[in-house]
């Protein structure tokens, strides 16, 4: 086993070494490799690093931990003079001979990192009315929505799905994602997201339509590419990240014109873990369905949950009606977002079923346009074709 003491040494000198080089955010680690001492660090201007991020992808993507071979071409391409950093232990998965996981090193070297992820599921919150209410009334609002996250991961954690629900705040609601990667993150994030409303539903029920110390809810999910980084604050970067990207920027889009109680879900694709086809929003919805059913019996209330079911609604075009329709929202810069409106219902035991999000027929004053879906179909890999739905 490996001395803690020179393991908590040997973490503290490389977070003193790389603070140092870090120069108060005007630098940034791009990646790190072991050697025989201990572990070498490239370290460069972030202007420089973001400028190469196109060419050099592997800048970054992926772990911050490189084998030699990568490790030398990121420091070749930013010109960058390795930060060499020797340590009392030997890095390693063996934890019988004393080697101290990678990972410990990792947690260390991403808070001064920018790493960008191609898929992650991440929901947004926008508490309706926020402005209308007393101060004391806001805290009130933004406390409960806090518990009822807390809450999710708690009952998602019972149920025997670990999830670690970051977030962020927009002043009147939150972004939330899981810090986990992958499909399966990205569900069990799907799955806290009906749960936090669940949640929410029932404070609302128990404290009163009237009340306003529990927030009335908008909501949105979707998949898509982001940017994490450990926000610099004083001297010193935050503990935890952040996100910025692609997907925020589209939740944001969404929320701004979804209705009181609608739930939005993005139109997105995202691949199988491992990548052989490719997962549209219905497939998404219906893949969490197996997820869900494993929630039977987490106590929400006081009541034991049965079901909890969702789908994206029907809707008619035209005329015509279809079993799935798609709504595309122009933002104020003319770029257009495709959604689909959701609804879940959860069943209990001995009590009556909460439903949530809204229904085809509540939409008349949602500022989007409704459409025909094409339906992705997957052939020969991940490689996709067309058909309309019917």
């Amino acid at each position: 086993m490996a001395d803690l003491n020179q393991v908590r040494e040997g973490l503290r000198e490389i977070d003193i070494a790389v603070h140092n080089s870090w120069k108060l955010g005007k630098n940034m680690v791009v990646g790190w490799m072991t050697d025989e001492s201990g572990i070498q660090v490239c370290v460069a201007p972030c202007y420089r690093v973001l400028a190469q991020a196109t060419t050099s992808p592997r800048l970054l993507h992926g772990r911050r931990m490189m084998d030699a071979a990568t490790f030398g071409d990121a420091c070749k391409v930013l010109q960058a003079r390795p930060l060499r950093l020797a340590l009392p232990f030997k890095i390693g998965t063996d934890r019988a001979k004393g080697e101290v996981d990678p990972d410990s090193i990792d947690s260390v070297i991403r808070r001064y990192s920018i790493v960008q992820s191609e898929y992650r599921g991440v929901m947004l919150f926008d508490v309706v009315g926020f402005s209308k209410v007393s101060p004391i009334e806001q805290v009130a609002q933004l406390n409960s929505l806090e518990y009822s996250i807390n809450n999710a991961a708690k009952k998602m954690s019972d149920a025997g799905f670990e999830v670690e629900l970051a977030r962020s705040t927009v002043g009147d609601g939150f972004y939330v994602w899981n810090r986990a990667r992958g499909l399966e993150a990205d569900l069990r994030t799907y799955a806290a997201l009906l749960l936090i409303l669940i949640d929410n539903a029932l404070a609302r029920q128990n404290a009163g339509e009237g009340s306003k110390l529990v927030p009335r809810l908008r909501a949105c999910f979707s998949v898509g590419s982001h940017y994490s980084y450990h926000q610099v604050e004083g001297t010193r970067p935050r503990g935890f990240e952040y996100i910025v990207g692609d997907v925020t920027i589209t939740l944001a889009r969404m929320i701004s014109k979804a209705l009181s109680g609608q739930i939005l879900i993005g139109n997105f694709q995202r691949p199988l873990d491992p990548i052989t086809t490719m997962l549209d929003t219905l497939l998404f919805v219906a893949r969490a369905e197996k997820l869900l059913s494993r929630l039977a019996g987490s106590i929400i209330g006081e009541h034991a949950i049965k079901e909890i079911r969702s789908i994206v609604t029907s809707g008619s075009v035209a005329g015509k009606a279809y079993p799935v329709v798609k709504y595309v929202i122009e933002d104020k810069h003319g770029y257009h977002h495709e959604v689909f409106n959701l609804r879940a219902k959860a069943k209990r035991e001995d009590s009556v079923p909460i439903d949530l999000g809204l229904r085809p027929e509540q939409l008349a004053n949602f500022g989007a346009t409704p459409a025909v879906y094409e339906i992705p179909v997957a052939v020969d890999g991940p490689r996709m074709v067309q058909k309309a739905a019917t």
